[in-house]
């Protein structure tokens, strides 16, 4: 079957801003963040597509990112919720089967993981990511993927992703719609680069400590 993962280049890690395009570039701890998910993302039979700001020069961002197994394209909307639901429609609409949506600073995210969430997609299928939070339940969300029968927009025109219990209130609606709802192992991305201490901490002693993000992030002070 065919499937795409879909990575916004500025969510929730501000990576490829208009001012770091247009300037010195964007932080490098960032930049190898980015770079470091998407390089795992190779080895997953999928197509990686990397979204851009509207109007954000191609070349440029290519340039700073290097050659790799993605595509790189602009987001089309007004605002992020709905640049994602226009990603979901695009590749939809060119035919592939399965896709996912995932917060774009995941370096030691397994590629296997994202690979067996892909697989689950099956008739009506969806599947959603929990971000950890201590003890509580699980507010914000890592990943969110959809088969063709499973995909629907009310995920993102019913569902503010500004309120709290984001994660409840998707899987709420999707089962109200009657989907297959498959809940992925919890996952914490790096929404800011004040936790990439934290992930050195966490990737010790595994091969993900030699990557060049996890090393950078080793050497940030806490």
């Amino acid at each position: 079957m065919k499937s795409a993962v879909l990575i916004f280049a500025n969510h929730p890690l501000p990576v490829l801003t208009q001012e770091a395009l247009a300037g010195a570039g964007p932080d490098a701890l960032a930049l190898a963040l980015l770079k470091d998910t998407l390089r795992n993302l190779a080895d997953v039979d999928a197509d990686v597509f990397l979204f851009l700001d509207p109007g954000q020069d191609k070349d440029q961002a290519k340039a700073l990112l290097g050659k790799g197994k993605f595509k790189v394209a602009n987001a089309l909307g007004r605002n992020l919720t709905v640049q994602q639901r226009n990603a979901f429609r695009l590749v939809f609409s060119r035919q592939y089967e399965r896709a996912i949506l995932l917060d774009n600073a995941a370096p030691d995210l397994p590629a296997h993981a994202v690979q067996s969430a892909l697989d689950g997609l099956d008739w009506k299928g969806a599947c959603i990511g929990p971000v950890p939070n201590a003890d509580k339940e699980p507010e914000h969300i890592y990943a969110l993927g959809f088969s063709t029968e499973g995909w629907m927009t009310e995920a993102f025109d019913q569902v503010d992703r500004n309120r709290p219990a984001l994660f409840r209130r998707l899987e709420t609606l999707m089962l109200f719609y009657e989907r297959k709802v498959r809940v992925l192992p919890p996952y914490a991305p790096v929404t800011s680069l004040d936790q990439c201490p934290a992930l050195a901490g966490r990737c010790r002693d595994t091969r993900f400590a030699l990557l060049p993000s996890l090393r950078l992030a080793g050497e940030r002070p806490t």
